[in-house]
Order: structure tokens, then C-alpha cells, then sequence
């Protein structure tokens, strides 16, 4: 494969992993929610979901 080609196929591979990541994290707040009662910050705090990232996941659960 041509290093073009490698690059691109990485960058593939890195964007799939992290929406993977993502996806399994909101599936985890979910059910710490659904399962405990917790609010959503407590259960991101359990996680712990750095601060910097929190509105993002918060914007994500919003849109499903």
C-alpha cells in the first residue's frame, strides 16, 4: 500500500474506533441512568468524562 493510501486507511480506522468509543459511552451513561436513578452529570461523573467533554455527550443524548 502506498503511503497515501496507509494514511488514508489509518485515518479511517481512527475515526471508526472513536465513534465506537463514543457510541459505548453514551450506551453507558444510558444505563447508569435507566439502572440507578443517577442524573446524567452523576453518571458522567462516574465515568469520569472529563468536563471539557461533557456538552458534547450531553449535546449527543439530546439528539437521540
Amino acid at each position: 500500500m502506498c503511503n497515501l493510501s496507509e494514511g488514508v486507511y489509518q485515518k479511517g480506522i481512527e475515526k471508526g474506533m472513536e465513534k465506537g468509543i463514543i457510541q459505548n459511552m453514551l450506551t453507558s451513561i444510558r444505563n447508569i441512568v435507566e439502572g440507578t436513578g443517577f442524573t446524567v452529570d452523576q453518571a458522567m461523573n462516574l465515568l469520569k468524562i472529563p468536563d471539557s467533554e461533557k456538552p458534547r455527550y450531553l449535546e449527543l443524548l439530546k439528539q437521540e
